[in-house]
């Protein structure tokens, strides 16, 4: 296990005010402790402990309400999926008891809209460790009655429903003129009175330094029965960023041209069929829709068609156009208003489909610090996987005491080891890596 790398949970950018983990998660900066990983993570190497959830219904500024009691959370009846990707990014289901009917869907109890927040957790020796798993929107609940087995099941959709959904909908046009800030543009959004007296999103959002300043290249015109998301995911497509809420609910931008950089990103985990936590192994080959080149063409400025072509010419990968020949992708994107922009989704796209046509899904044993976007390895006998990295995809599990998941994984290839700068820079910069999250979002408590 990388023990150093591990360690590093995350960077604290003072002067923006947020961390940025290794995880793909960013959080707000409020205050900080210094924790212990390596406790958590030998605790979830023995598999000697219980996985936790706990769900809470919160206030439209999404502050707490209330904690739904355990007692009243069905075992084993509700799931959650996390997958890699913009807009909504993770759902889940939960079941709740409702002998007395006290979560029937009504004004006074849960209704339409209403937000919750999942956490998980690993309960260990009597203390229970939490982490956060999104801030959510009241989907389609269904209510059953079979004698005297009376329950509810939740449908909880990502926040990002709220921008696309018909809260989200247009009314009338709505425009963004040219040379309007971005950020501005994103928090006049969000700040939009929703009718019920509450802005569609309060809460700070998460954009990241190199986007300070940027304005709109052209005006945004969505006509009525568009969405906000829609406009939102335009402004993202302008700045080249990826756009999702985090576990903690804040709508994060984050550069196309830093995700894409997965060799110097560390591995979180490593995996291994001689291990106990490695339960099972299935694979994947999707070789029709291999691409090792994609050519971009955005908007036309002052009579020149903005372009850029990115192609995998690395001999040493599979799938190198030497080695299989051209299979292109072809994109056509009028918010790619500079060469430089059309470069950075060149290269995105490129390192999406450089992501050889081979998933494999794993079973393993409960583990909530693995996130989409991030690398792990597998060491597989049977397949000859020797300490492979792979790209989480997506995350599953069912909501109860199992204590297993399932995580779907895209194997890379064209990758090269983190160069010296990389190194450099984390062994100059330790000091302001941290070990911990934050305020209540990873707490160990007695129970």
């Amino acid at each position: 296990m990388h023990n150093s790398m591990y360690q590093i949970q995350a960077l604290a950018d003072i002067a923006n005010e947020y961390l940025k983990t290794i995880y793909g998660e960013f959080l707000i900066v409020n205050n900080s402790n210094m924790y212990n990983f390596d406790m958590i993570q030998t605790i979830l190497r023995k598999g000697k402990y219980t996985s936790r959830y706990r769900l809470f219904l919160l206030y439209p500024d999404e502050k707490i309400n209330y904690e739904i009691p355990q007692s009243d959370i069905i075992n084993d009846a509700g799931n959650y999926t996390e997958n890699y990707q913009n807009g909504q990014r993770r759902n889940a289901n939960i079941s709740l008891v409702n002998i007395n009917g006290q979560y029937t869907p009504n004004i006074n109890s849960i209704w339409i809209y209403d937000k919750f927040r999942l956490d998980v957790g690993v309960e260990y020796n009597d203390e229970v460790f939490w982490f956060p798993r999104g801030i959510y929107i009241m989907g389609n609940p269904s209510v059953q009655h079979n004698d005297s087995d009376k329950q509810i099941s939740l449908s909880l959709v990502d926040k990002f429903a709220l921008l696309e959904g018909h809260m989200g909908t247009l009314e009338t046009t709505y425009e963004i003129p040219e040379g309007t800030d971005i950020e501005s543009a994103i928090k006049a959004i969000l700040t939009i009175d929703s009718g019920s007296g509450y802005a569609l999103d309060l809460k700070p959002i998460i954009y990241d330094h190199s986007f300070k300043g940027r304005r709109t290249p052209y005006t945004i015109r969505k006509d009525a029965g568009s969405n906000f998301g829609e406009i939102i995911l335009e402004l993202a497509s302008i700045l080249g960023a990826e756009c999702f809420y985090n576990d903690i609910g804040n709508l994060c931008f984050i550069p196309i041209n830093e995700t894409v950089v997965d060799e110097n990103k560390p591995i979180i985990w490593d995996f291994s069929d001689e291990q106990k936590e490695f339960i099972s192994s299935n694979s994947n080959y999707d070789f029709e829709n291999v691409i090792n080149e994609v050519d971009v063409v955005g908007d036309n400025i002052n009579n020149k068609i903005v372009s850029a072509v990115a192609r995998n010419e690395d001999p040493e990968s599979p799938i190198c156009i030497q080695r299989i020949g051209r299979r292109v992708k072809y994109l056509n994107d009028a918010a790619i208003y500079s060469d430089e922009l059309a470069q950075d989704r060149a290269n995105y796209e490129l390192r999406c489909c450089r992501i050889l046509g081979t998933k494999i899904s794993i079973s393993t044993t409960f583990n909530p610090l693995l996130f989409v976007d991030n690398i792990i390895t597998i060491e597989d006998s049977y397949y000859k996987y020797k300490r492979e990295k792979f790209l989480i995809q997506s995350i599953s599990y069912s909501l109860g005491s199992s204590n297993q998941m399932t995580i779907t994984c895209s194997a890379l290839s064209n990758l090269n080891t983190s160069d010296e700068e990389t190194k450099s820079y984390l062994a100059d910069n330790a000091h302001n890596f941290i070990t911990t999250v934050y305020q209540d979002f990873l707490v160990v408590t007695r129970r």
